[in-house]
């Protein structure tokens, strides 16, 4: 998600057989048709949803039941990704009825400005708000920019100067009922762009600083020395010494949660984006090393790189829409051609995987965009395992968008 830019847009597809004109040198491109395909079947499950979810104050989350949406509030961590699919579609299509849907869907999460209660404003307004910005008028968008303002200042209540981090909302027993502990999931990286954005927008400067910090001590403390990584660390909230390290959502303590890793890479890239220090570019790229190495020959992660046999070749296609989203921005800032175009094609390979029948819901009774993505596989009774998720959607229609901009770049 990047939160920049007003004015009205120019829809990037206009006509499904114009596609892909031109491309960077030696990139791997894909058949229009693939993509054409992806975009038809995009478009009328998010027609379809419309009808599906009825009312703006529900927003999808996963599909378990039959495929079909599940929902939260608007308080609830994926209440963002709905509105910001409706924009997306909009800049991708220009088609006027998507413009109208996001607005009525974001302007459901309005009150959620002030909710000192989660982490996850970045993705809440970031993927509904930040869009909306770059879409609607001026006077519109200086409206939206309140609100993200106000949400970038409430997160940042979150901050502890004694940890140097953002406190994670939620955690599990018995560690939830210390009181003495802080702890810090990975998935914060992805709610620190509010903070870089809001310190550039009339927010205090202190927020840069502080995304600034909890991006650098969350990369000092999650990253094993092999390049894995953890999902949560508990700090002692006073000394901010760590408590210990594991997992909430992975096979197990010593396990790579990939969806965790994926918001590692993505949220590291954002962090180069806002600060241009190379050391957050080599962060990312050792992130998105360790990615690649682990990913298996069909392009689509597992939902724990070291999942055990027992679980079955479980996947995650959330992980890899949100990789292959973070992999077409940080191959613009890598120095090394070979880098730059491996990203590319790594990105364009996993795109691809994503468009095809198996993952595509294009014969299924959904609304859903994409199958598979996985939340917990370890929880007892959990449904929400190889089901659809908001969040794969947001995050695959957005790794179209790159991939359309570097393949179909305004003017060709």
């Amino acid at each position: 998600m990047i939160i920049t830019g007003t004015g009205d847009v120019k829809p990037l597809v206009l006509l499904f057989g114009l596609l892909v004109c031109t491309g960077e040198s030696g990139s791997q491109t894909l058949p229009d048709s693939l993509i054409a395909n992806a975009l038809r079947v995009s478009y009328r499950h998010l027609e379809a949803s419309v009808l599906e979810v009825r009312d703006s104050t529900r927003f999808p989350s996963y599909a378990p039941h039959d495929l079909q949406w599940s929902y939260f509030n608007s308080s609830g961590w994926t209440s963002g990704f709905y509105p910001g699919c409706l924009w997306l579609a909009y800049e991708l299509s220009g088609k006027d009825e998507f413009k109208h849907w996001a607005r009525k869907w974001t302007a459901g999460l309005e009150k959620e400005k002030d909710n000192t209660g989660t982490h996850d404003l970045g993705f809440m307004f970031g993927c509904s708000f930040g869009n909306a910005i770059r879409d609607v008028s001026h006077n519109e968008a200086l409206a939206y920019k309140g609100t993200l303002l106000r949400a970038a200042i409430t997160l940042d209540k979150r901050y502890s100067p004694k940890v140097g981090m953002l406190r994670c909302y939620w955690d599990e027993p018995p560690f939830s009922r210390d009181t003495t502990l802080f702890p810090v999931v990975v998935d914060i990286m992805m709610n620190l762009e509010l903070l870089f954005w809001g310190s550039e927008n009339g927010a205090p400067q202190s927020l840069r600083e502080h995304a600034i910090r909890h991006a650098l001590n969350t990369y000092r403390d999650f990253v094993r020395p092999d390049g894995s990584t953890y999902h949560v660390v508990r700090y002692n909230k006073d000394s901010g010494t760590v408590f210990n390290k594991g997992q909430l959502q992975g096979q197990n303590e010593h396990s790579t949660w990939t969806r965790g890793h994926a918001w590692f890479i993505y949220g590291m890239t954002v962090c180069y984006r806002y600060t241009k220090d190379e050391g957050f570019l080599v962060k990312a790229c050792a992130l998105a090393d360790y990615f690649l190495r682990r990913l298996t020959p069909d392009n689509v992660s597992a939902w724990d790189f070291d999942s055990l046999p027992e679980f079955g070749n479980v996947k995650d296609a959330s992980a890899t829409a949100i990789v292959a989203s973070a992999l077409f921005e940080l191959r613009a800032y890598v120095h090394d051609p070979g880098q730059k175009r491996k990203y590319l094609e790594k990105a364009t390979a996993m795109l691809a995987a994503l468009c095809s029948k198996e993952y595509l819901a294009e014969n299924e009774r959904t609304n859903a965009i994409l199958l598979h993505s996985t939340q917990y596989l370890t929880q007892p009774g959990n449904q929400n395992t190889d089901k659809p998720a908001i969040f794969a959607d947001y995050y695959f229609l957005e790794a179209i968008k790159r991939y359309l901009a570097i393949n179909h770049p305004p003017g060709n």
